[in-house]
């Protein structure tokens, strides 16, 4: 059985190679920070402006969080409302949803 972290790293693949063949180029937006405590290092994974991957073609620039099943939407809307966003038509907020076993995601634009 895969962890959450494999099933995550296996989704967010998918999703570059998806946008890719759509156009896009596309990079992750995460940071990996290393934390001190107690003794230990723990390794944590921030998302930068709410977003896993920025896409952009020569038409627009895209931040696109990856979700698996649907229940998980509103906390990808609640992350991506912590941020201010600038007014422009160029700019978009994805939330890309993949359903086991599908071949195309369901694409939920904010």
């Amino acid at each position: 059985m895969r962890t959450t972290k494999q099933k995550g790293d296996y989704y967010r693949r998918k999703t570059v190679n998806w946008l890719k063949d759509l156009g896009f180029q596309v990079e992750t937006l995460e940071k990996l920070q290393r934390v001190y405590t107690g003794g230990k290092i723990l390794f944590l994974k921030k998302d930068i402006w709410g977003s896993d991957l920025i896409a952009m073609n020569q038409d627009k620039l895209v931040f696109v969080q990856v979700k698996l099943n649907k229940k998980n939407i509103s906390s990808a809307k609640i992350e991506f409302n912590k941020y201010i966003w600038p007014k422009c038509n160029k700019i978009e907020k994805w939330i890309v949803v993949w359903t086991p076993k599908q071949k195309q995601p369901e694409v939920i634009k904010l």
